[in-house]
């Protein structure tokens, strides 16, 4: 039996997010495409007599307080009757509050490790299916089904339905966050269906670039503006975009050379506060398991 493991929690990027109507339970019902990026948090977890949780000192941004992970553990370990005992480590390489699902990537990416390790035991007679552990990840937060399925996808509802999509191979991905933290709930709390701005649609291949949530997201970081306005300066762009709540933005570019030697390009990095990535989109799937 394996006694430690190393994964990836890859980092989700919301090609499109539409809000379509607000349900009796308070949450609003939404639709989106979505892909994962090849920017990711690094969890390590060996067995141990203790329950332990750390944020890696090695890590680019630092969360104060570690509450999705504990949350899960918590989740898994009342659902399947389980006394085992982990030492977690977390790297966080995916920025905190940037609408790029890193807390919801954390826990899927937990929730398979947890799997794998339950499934292994010998004293385990009945596994743990995929779909089990999605509904388990569903009452942790909407976003964590999709990210423990790690590929392209069309989310639906309150992020119980999904639906596998094609998104085109080979280009590049520019991402801007302005390290301007934004909170979902503040997002949706002032969140106006009659401010949701009817612009001319963008589109990457068939897929519809826009997002609901894009002026009160700005109302709240007028940065995200900004950042939108530099992005639309770019000479060879495809399209461009904020992800999620944001307020993260990001650029679709046929290759790298299309803007890296731009002088829009040049301006974002002059911004001294702004985390810059780019790469390529990636179809991770459930197996992020990296011994």
């Amino acid at each position: 039996m394996t006694h430690s493991i190393s994964l990836i929690a890859p980092a989700k990027l919301n090609l499109n997010l539409f809000v379509k109507n607000k349900l009796k339970n308070g949450f609003h019902s939404l639709e989106s495409d979505i892909c994962f990026l090849d920017l990711y948090d690094e969890i390590s977890m060996k067995t141990s007599k203790l329950n332990k949780i750390e944020i890696s000192k090695k890590s680019n941004f630092f969360l104060k307080n570690e509450k999705i992970l504990s949350k899960t553990l918590k989740y898994f370990n009342d659902e399947f009757k389980t006394e085992d005992k982990f030492d977690i480590k977390l790297k966080k390489n995916i920025p905190i509050g940037a609408g790029l699902g890193g807390g919801s990537s954390d826990s899927a990416t937990l929730l398979l490790g947890l799997r794998h390790f339950y499934n292994v035991n010998p004293s385990h007679s009945k596994k743990i299916t995929l779909k089990k552990l999605k509904q388990i990840g569903l009452k942790i937060g909407s976003d964590v089904p999709a990210c423990i399925a790690g590929r392209s996808l069309k989310l639906s509802g309150i992020g119980g339905k999904l639906e596998k999509i094609y998104v085109t191979k080979n280009h590049k991905f520019l991402l801007v966050y302005p390290n301007r933290m934004l909170s979902t709930k503040k997002v949706f709390d002032n969140f106006n269906f009659e401010k949701v701005r009817k612009i001319k649609p963008m589109y990457f291949d068939r897929i519809k670039i826009s997002n609901s949530l894009e002026f009160v997201s700005q109302s709240l970081e007028p940065e995200i503006k900004n950042i939108l306005r530099m992005l639309k300066s770019f000479q060879k762009i495809i399209a461009f975009g904020m992800t999620g709540s944001g307020s993260s933005c990001f650029g679709i570019f046929k290759n790298s050379r299309d803007f890296i030697n731009d002088k829009a390009f040049i301006k974002l990095k002059s911004q001294k506060n702004y985390f810059i990535w780019h790469g390529n989109k990636k179809e991770f799937g459930y197996n992020r398991i990296v011994y």
